[in-house]
């Protein structure tokens, strides 16, 4: 039995599915299959997995399904795999030559149930390459090849990595009991937050892994309509609701998951819909907040260490997490920003 299974989610990207494939097939590792999962694709990316699988049947299988979104594959993948150990590769992405070497043997000789590097940003037609540390330095500073364990202080600053799936190797027995929501973005938040909260020790490498595109025209980070932000929306709620049955949820993660409604607060802005639709969506992203409450001194506590908000704002985060005087300041939040998006809808 192989020691890991690479999972590729396969929708629309027919010009990129090659290149993908390639790079798995060059690692210098041979412990890993693929199981390239075709989510309904309306183009020719069914033809190049039948390829893929012809040409190497003992390393690619493939998997068609009905159109169910990043959620849907990851669900019905998780349930396929019979290798301890897994990793998401993107279908627009590549993986360096050693990935997979890498990854598996940090994760072999540390124990760790999560294995994190860093990754490259690359671009459509361009060879050029950002490395990128695949966290926030602005609030941490991950030391390579260190094991991270579940209630240390420093374990903290796993919150500030990115969650896309770029460069992670996931032990299977995190993920298992996950539920993904189908047809929406955002769900490889859900697969790395659950799966930190469930993890006992993490390590991490510094060494760029993964090529990130980062500017392909239809990347769901770009996508600000009314059902990509609703969905986004759901997702999130999804991860506070999983995250209340995990026992020992170190408190950061909440002050994390108020962060997550700030940012969502301030992209609706942006959304492309009626007036109606945003205002559903504000309606939607309070009851996220509200989710939220019942771990105010939490998360007011890291707060207090990592905000760099202005004065005006940090009162009005404090009004927005208290339990009294949420309803009445989210109301007026949520007038001024209606007001703000039908004068610049016109």
């Amino acid at each position: 039995m192989k020691e890991v299974t690479i999972i590729v989610p396969i929708y629309n990207v027919e010009k990129y599915l090659r290149a993908c494939f390639d790079s798995l097939l060059n690692q210098t590792s041979k412990e890993f299959v693929v199981l390239a999962v075709n989510d309904g694709s309306p183009d020719g990316c069914d033809a190049i997995i039948r390829e893929y699988v012809d040409r190497y049947p003992e390393v690619i299988k493939g998997i068609k399904k009905e159109n169910g979104g990043y959620g849907g594959v990851l669900q019905l993948a998780i349930k396929e795999l019979d290798t301890p150990y897994f990793l998401v590769c993107d279908p627009d992405d590549t993986l360096e030559p050693e990935a997979v070497e890498t990854l598996l043997n940090l994760a072999k000789v540390s124990g760790a149930d999560l294995t994190v590097g860093a990754k490259n940003f690359v671009y459509e037609d361009s060879s050029e390459k950002d490395y990128d540390f695949a966290y926030n330095r602005d609030f941490a500073e991950l030391l390579p090849n260190t094991v991270y364990r579940k209630g240390s202080t420093s374990f903290n600053d796993l919150f500030f990595i990115d969650p896309s799936p770029h460069a992670k190797l996931y032990k299977t027995t995190l993920a298992q009991k996950i539920f993904f929501p189908e047809k929406v973005g955002y769900t490889d938040n859900l697969l790395f937050y659950i799966s930190l909260l469930n993890a006992d020790t993490v390590i991490y490498t510094d060494t760029a892994l993964s090529n990130y595109l980062i500017n392909r025209t239809g990347n769901s980070m770009q996508d600000v309509s009314y059902k990509a932000m609703n969905g986004e929306i759901g997702v999130f709620k999804t991860i506070l609701n999983q995250a209340s049955r995990i026992k020992d949820v170190p408190d950061i993660f909440w002050y994390r998951m108020f962060e997550s409604f700030k940012f969502m607060l301030y992209k609706t802005r942006r959304v492309n819909g009626t007036t109606e639709q945003y205002e559903e969506l504000l309606d939607y992203l309070e009851t996220y907040l509200q989710k939220l409450l019942p771990e105010r001194q939490e998360i007011l506590t890291y707060y207090k260490q990592y905000s760099r908000t202005k004065v005006l704002e940090s009162v009005r985060d404090r009004q927005l997490l208290n339990e009294r005087s949420e309803k009445r300041t989210y109301q007026r939040l949520k007038k001024k920003m209606m007001k703000e998006f039908a004068g610049g809808s016109q």
